[in-house]
């Protein structure tokens, strides 16, 4: 069996098992090292692959970022959860998503704070600490440094935006 079929096999059999995708990685890891002995050269891409996530990976991370938002939440803990290093983890996060984990973590809790800014009467205070951020102060400095406008002010061009405009 070649390593693109291998590839294939191996999709097909994550979509039959859904829950089950942890050990099917594992296993599917073990027999790889027992069908291509060391010695064998991998194909060009094959390095490639090594360094994205597996879908389960991306998406427990994904998960794991999302609610966890608000009680503080380390790189490193959620590469522990992959069963990855931080760096490892880190490279292979943005090949999948485009992001670093911080930059996407970031933009989550932007987004969050975006929705609760334009559909809620939370204080900033609170909005601030419902996504994840130190205190009010912290929370108005990252939001101005990444969208240019203060929270105060965003919320504020929002109420008079229409509803389909609103993001």
């Amino acid at each position: 069996m070649n390593p693109s079929q291998f590839r294939s096999l191996l999709a097909s059999m994550r979509s039959l098992l859904g829950s089950e995708q942890e050990l099917l990685d594992q296993v599917v890891h073990e027999l790889s090292v027992y069908l291509n002995p060391v010695d064998e050269q991998p194909e060009p891409d094959a390095s490639a692959d090594r360094v994205a996530l597996s879908p389960w990976q991306e998406r427990r991370a994904k998960e794991l970022m999302t609610s966890q938002m608000d009680k503080g939440l380390s790189i490193a803990q959620v590469a522990n959860e992959c069963s990855l290093s931080r760096s490892h983890f880190s490279r292979a996060f943005k090949k999948n998503t485009g992001l670093s984990p911080r930059d996407w973590y970031l933009q989550l809790r932007l987004d969050k704070a975006k929705g609760l800014l334009g559909d809620s009467a939370l204080t900033i205070s609170q909005i601030s600490l419902d996504c994840g951020f130190a205190d009010q102060s912290h929370f108005t400095r990252v939001f101005t440094r990444e969208v240019g406008i203060t929270p105060f002010n965003w919320r504020r061009s929002m109420a008079g935006a229409p509803a389909c405009c609103a993001q």
